[in-house]
């Protein structure tokens, strides 16, 4: 087995999930402290990419906050025509008064989200800029509102059992959807929407908006509604949250055509040009930056070195680069370099794999072990 491919088999395993820290906000906008706990992706502090973030309103809920941590780090890879969900940056938002913040002062507290909370998030994390917001109840209210409230801050919405009293309140969120609509161009925009079959009020407020998105949402627009059946109000987040994720990361959204990738995997293109110039539409879609995964980057750096083509060791190269913390592009370069003869570069590259894999952490160390025998197994292997 070639080592690239052998390093690849070793490398796929869960590695630990980074802790929450809880984080205090003194708001201008408020006229006092908040308190948010930021849950960042595995091996964040070696990784180099940014990242999509998710905010939870009531994130001091523990059990919806660790769903939605669990939710957005399902990241699995199948192969070049399936999208893993992206591991994201999860922002979970205290509530002293949810009464207070998601209803009678709801316009302040978008003001601060938009002003001081996103921003203050942005700077001291690697974020991409593409943000889905979360809210139960009062808060599944308020995330639809932000639609209109703040434009673009917030380009996917989780809305689980939207609070609404009477049809004025549906007429209100339809009126902000109709501003919505105007003002996001051509951007793709997304939403969710549930209700139990146990909260009949609500179930009949979600028809009415479920009608009016039909005749409505424009086609840059996707939004689905989760199935309720059974559940009651308190059931609904939990039902929500994860599919409610999946779909705002469907393939559909964000990855490539299954023509172009079966283009650029069987070398019919030049995989640099034409993966560069699909994340380059996708961002212009999305109103973010996407940078292009490490999937795709993988498949680039797989082809160049299957080639043995002048454009491999770069391609390795940057595929470490973007992404550090993946053990198979130094397997690439330790194949390359000793497919030349140089026993001295293969050497360099398995010792920075080794390097690498001794700082990241893994939820078994047995099998972070394992992997050491085979890049151990594999300099030893090398001629000197």
């Amino acid at each position: 087995m070639p080592l690239a491919r052998l390093l690849l088999t070793l490398a796929i395993a869960a590695p630990l999930a980074a802790q929450t820290r809880t984080i205090r906000i003194n708001s201008k906008v408020l006229g006092e402290e908040r308190v948010v706990h930021v849950n960042l992706p595995p091996n964040y502090a070696l990784a180099k990419q940014r990242y999509q973030v998710t905010y939870l309103l009531d994130g001091h809920v523990r059990e919806l906050f660790d769903l939605t941590v669990a939710a957005s780090e399902y990241d699995l890879i199948g192969d070049t025509h399936d999208y893993a969900t992206p591991p994201q940056i999860v922002v979970g938002i205290d509530q002293r008064d949810r009464g207070t913040d998601l209803g009678s002062n709801q316009e302040a507290f978008t003001k601060f989200l938009a002003t001081e909370l996103v921003p203050f998030i942005d700077r001291e994390y690697r974020t991409s800029g593409f943000r889905t917001l979360i809210g139960h109840s009062l808060g599944g209210r308020f995330a639809l509102m932000t639609f209109c409230r703040a434009p673009g801050v917030f380009p996917a919405v989780i809305a689980i059992s939207a609070a609404g009293s009477d049809s004025a309140g549906v007429n209100s969120v339809t009126s902000c959807l109709v501003s919505a609509f105007s003002s996001s161009g051509t951007h793709v925009r997304q939403l969710v929407l549930s209700a139990g079959e146990r909260e009949p009020r609500l179930r009949a407020n979600l028809d009415r908006l479920q009608a009016f998105l039909r005749e409505t949402a424009p086609p840059t627009w996707r939004w689905t509604v989760i199935d309720g059946t059974g559940l009651a109000h308190t059931e609904t987040p939990l039902a929500t949250i994860p599919p409610g994720i999946r779909f705002v990361h469907d393939k559909s959204v964000w990855q490539m055509p299954v023509s172009l990738a079966d283009s650029i995997t069987s070398g019919q293109v030049d995989p640099e040009r034409a993966i560069t110039s699909f994340y380059a539409g996708l961002s212009a879609r999305v109103g973010s930056a996407v940078a292009p995964s490490l999937e795709w980057m993988l498949a680039a750096a797989r082809i160049h070195a299957r080639r043995r083509d002048s454009e491999a060791e770069a391609a390795a190269r940057r595929l470490i680069a973007a992404y550090p913390e993946d053990l198979e592009g130094y397997g690439i370069l330790a194949e390359l370099a000793t497919a030349r003869h140089d026993g001295a570069a293969a050497r360099d590259a398995l010792d920075d794999a080794r390097r690498m894999l001794d700082r990241l952490d893994w939820h078994d160390v047995y099998e972070r072990e394992r992997k050491r025998k085979v890049i151990e197994n594999a300099l030893a292997s090398i001629p000197r």
